[in-house]
């Protein structure tokens, strides 16, 4: 439920193009949003309940009274992994409870098998929780509804929409992307019908893979550990999965390389990818090592990037490699910067390498701690530090929340006719000299879900 501030920004998720939206008072607007959801969300939210008394903050008078209040995505993995490995599902919904504005006692947890299980029984309650991609080996796992669902479809393609540069969907591209049909990560909703307008085909796209992305895949390795350190599995359950992983493999192998040769043969017509950076570079690299020259597709060929690296070892140069290889223009690449914990995304300005913040979205740059805003106090000039988020369109949950990300931000600025803040530069913390450090943040909130999980399980 929204308040009146709050819906005034919701709905330029479906606005056009809200990244040129001429929106007056646009501070005084996302504060007062800021201050309805705390005072809405406090009395639902009992980990930000504690966290907002410890802290005596009973309103939002200024952005300072966000910071202390801001999740870490730690937070949403903050569930104890033998949850999962002893088929506790009744406890993990009252994990998902503690950080969620809504009750999920209506969660049927009987008869669930694995973490996929217990997702899709959420999602029939109409808790419609989304996983991340689970690289660490333990999954993080955030609710929503379903309005907050279709809200973050419509405002991730706006942001596509923008950093193309205004392209309009007129079905005549083939669309190969990376993403299958059914997957956990939040991304899959988006993917699945932002590129049908385009699609000569329909939803009927060039995957890489029909097999489904899995919670259970993604932490399986992990768990398999901790189970036979504990004794739990033997020698042979771990052989037994390693034939699996050794077969799959194999398959992906073989699926690779039949979408190279598709993307090949179907180069000279129209394509839209979607993708991730590794994957478009590993693509140009499999296609030369065809005989593909640089260049040689479609004009009007363009594409859709995001997720970052994810750690995939390229050369300084990948991106304009990826840009010469496939005859790119900067309107017809569409970059965008985000977290999966937000609705929406960042959308870079085409011909630039500044991303515009979405309106929703309240940017907040803190130190490397992540303990004080460093926000310019006129609303004024350029700074570095630690992002973070306010988003002032979250329903289900908080929409306070810290990145692992080193940015450069400009605040009152803005390019060309696009007057909003400017993400100039993103790093992660993780991949610099100086480290990630230690969030403060972060143990404090998880402490507070343990608390609240630990009164929850014993009622």
């Amino acid at each position: 439920m929204y308040g009146s501030a709050t819906q005034t920004l919701a709905q330029y998720a479906f606005h056009e193009d809200p990244f040129r939206a001429k929106i007056p008072n646009l501070a005084e607007l996302q504060l007062a949003a800021a201050r309805e959801s705390f005072a809405e969300k406090r009395e639902k939210i009992r980990v930000l309940d504690r966290r907002a008394s410890e802290m005596g903050i009973d309103e939002i008078r200024t952005l300072d009274d966000l910071v202390p209040l801001l999740f870490s995505h730690t937070s949403y993995k903050s569930y104890p992994e033998s949850f999962v490995d002893n088929s506790q599902w009744r406890n993990m919904s009252l994990w998902l409870g503690t950080l969620s504005a809504c009750s999920t006692a209506n969660i049927d947890n009987d008869g669930i098998a694995t973490i996929d299980d217990w997702l899709a029984r959420a999602h029939a309650a109409g808790h419609h929780v989304f996983a991340s991609s689970g690289t660490s080996g333990k999954s993080s796992f955030m609710n929503q509804s379903a309005a907050e669902r279709d809200l973050a479809i419509a405002a991730c393609g706006a942001a596509t929409n923008f950093a193309l540069g205004g392209a309009r969907p007129d079905g005549r591209f083939d669309i190969f992307t990376m993403m299958p049909a059914k997957a956990t990560h939040k991304m899959a909703a988006f993917a699945n019908s932002y590129y049908v307008p385009y699609s000569a085909t329909g939803d009927k796209f060039f995957r890489l893979s029909d097999d489904p992305i899995t919670a259970f895949d993604a932490m399986r390795p992990a768990q398999l550990r901790r189970l036979l350190a504990a004794g739990k599995i033997g020698p042979g359950e771990i052989a037994a999965y390693e034939a699996i992983v050794a077969a799959r493999q194999e398959k992906r192998v073989a699926e690779w390389s039949a979408w190279l040769d598709l993307i090949a043969e179907h180069r000279h017509n129209p394509i839209f990818f979607g993708l991730m950076w590794g994957t478009g570079y590993q693509i140009a690299e499999g296609l030369r090592a065809r005989g593909v020259k640089d260049g040689d597709f479609h004009p009007d060929t363009m594409a859709s990037f995001g997720g970052g690296t994810k750690g995939v070892s390229l050369p300084d140069d990948y991106k304009q490699q990826i840009i010469s290889f496939y005859g790119f223009t900067p309107e017809r690449m569409a970059d965008t910067y985000g977290m999966s914990e937000v609705n929406g995304l960042c959308g870079k300005v085409p011909g630039t390498q500044s991303y515009s913040v979405p309106p929703w979205l309240i940017p907040l740059v803190l130190d490397k701690s992540g303990e004080v805003l460093i926000n310019p106090t006129d609303g004024n000039g350029t700074i570095e530090g630690r992002m973070a988020f306010f988003d002032v369109t979250a329903d289900s949950h908080w929409g306070g929340i810290i990145s692992g990300d080193k940015v450069v931000v400009e605040f009152g600025g803005g390019i060309d006719d696009v007057r909003t803040t400017m993400v100039h530069k993103v790093a992660r913390y993780a991949d610099l000299e100086e480290g990630e450090g230690k969030l403060t943040c972060a143990g404090s909130i998880d402490s507070y879900v343990r608390g609240s999980l630990s009164a929850a399980v014993d009622a």
